[in-house]
């Protein structure tokens, strides 16, 4: 099934937030300033909305006002990893860009074929959003950010933009980059208005087929429940579901019910539980932005994957999805679907790109990975035309 983990960690800095220049500025046209304290001053939000309207990346939902709002939410007194900056023309004080980072670890792992060797773990300040929220009629605008972000994260490794499209590469043009693990396939469903238009999308022989799928359930598993698991006061029970798929996700059950409570609570979890009779068979775990549905696990009881458990849980949660919501598309991030799904989704191709310094060791080490990465490619096809 498809799968992308959100478990992206953070480390301490070195040094406190507060010791750094609080702006930096670009003498001719553009000047970087924080904005964290004020995010949500009213002109501030103003040009973030404005912003994201016209925004056209994978991930705006961890761009927006509400996600930076949950980090703060999930600070708790600790070492803010988290940082809003915004652009400022210099000949106006126009707000012409709105980037919210975060720092994290990035591990790059060599190997050997499918043998693990090492890696290196990274220093990263992370571009929520991975496209950032930037004035497109502003040239080299881009180019400013990102040497400006590595100037300011000095102590960081690289820049992290986790799911970059492959057109909007160019875009950073300027500034070294490296796609970790090279491009692949993200897998997006477009949706119809309606679930009669999207039942329709299916031949009669796919439309028995999940009828029968779901019935088979409900014969063996007991009278069929969807539930929609988008308030804090539900996280308990979307838990519950989850330790039922597997047992080891009761370890630091905790911090994940405060986290997924802090989502809730900024109208940005959207996930399901799928119940039959007393069980709960399967969890759709997902996220939501104002036009797409970000789907991250499907997590499937072992004992009744026989019965396509994870297939119909889906195809219930988007029927649940098309009566209650408006969105443009679900999103399944990077894997690879089942054959049932192919007809339906449409796939983009986004890497995880890795923006660092010119004649740096981070650079050494990224081309040395290339390196490696190419010849455990030539390996693997060595092999598979020696078994055929």
């Amino acid at each position: 099934m498809f799968t992308r983990s959100l478990d992206t960690g953070a480390f301490a800095l070195p040094a406190p937030w507060d010791a750094r220049p609080r702006s930096v500025r670009c003498p001719h046209r553009y000047e970087l300033n924080v904005a964290t304290a004020y995010y949500d001053r009213p002109d501030i939000l103003d040009a973030w909305h404005r912003m994201l309207a016209d925004a056209a990346g994978p991930e705006t939902l961890f761009q927006s006002p509400r996600f930076f709002s949950h980090l703060i939410d999930m600070d708790r007194g600790r070492d803010a990893n988290y940082e809003l900056f915004i652009v400022r023309r210099s000949v106006d004080y126009a707000v012409v860009g709105v980037i919210p980072v975060r720092t994290l670890p990035c591990r790059i792992a060599f190997q050997a074929g499918p043998v693990p060797l090492f890696g290196q773990t990274l220093r990263a300040c992370q571009i929520l959003g991975s496209v950032p929220l930037l004035d497109p009629a502003e040239t080299g605008l881009a180019q400013f950010v990102m040497q400006q972000l590595l100037n300011r994260y000095a102590e960081c490794d690289a820049l992290y933009l986790q799911a970059v499209p492959q057109e909007d590469v160019q875009a950073i043009a300027g500034v070294p980059a490296y796609v970790l693990n090279g491009w692949r396939a993200c897998h997006t469903q477009p949706l119809p208005d309606s679930v009669d238009t999207y039942l329709k999308g299916f031949s009669a022989k796919k439309r028995y087929n999940l009828s029968r799928q779901i019935r088979l359930l409900t014969e063996a598993a007991g009278p069929l429940h969807v539930l929609r698991i988008d308030q804090p006061g539900q996280v308990g029970a979307m838990l519950e579901a989850m330790v039922a798929t597997d047992a080891s996700r009761t370890a630091g059950r905790a911090d994940e019910q405060a986290r997924l409570e802090s989502l809730a609570r900024h109208g940005l979890l959207l996930s399901y539980v799928i119940r039959c009779g007393e069980n709960d068979v399967a969890v759709v775990y997902g996220m939501r932005s104002a036009s797409v549905w970000h789907v991250y696990k499907i997590l499937c009881r072992q004992d009744y994957m026989h019965l396509s458990v994870g297939t119909s849980a889906i195809h219930l949660a988007v029927q649940d999805v098309l009566a209650r919501f408006k969105f443009d598309h679900i999103d399944f991030g990077y894997g690879t679907p089942h054959a049932e799904f192919r007809s339906t989704h449409v796939l983009q191709t986004r890497g995880l790109v890795l923006l660092h310094r010119a004649r740096s060791v981070t650079a050494m080490l990224l081309k040395v990975h290339g390196m490696c990465n190419a010849m455990n490619e030539a390996l693997i096809r060595q092999v598979k035309r020696f078994r055929k």
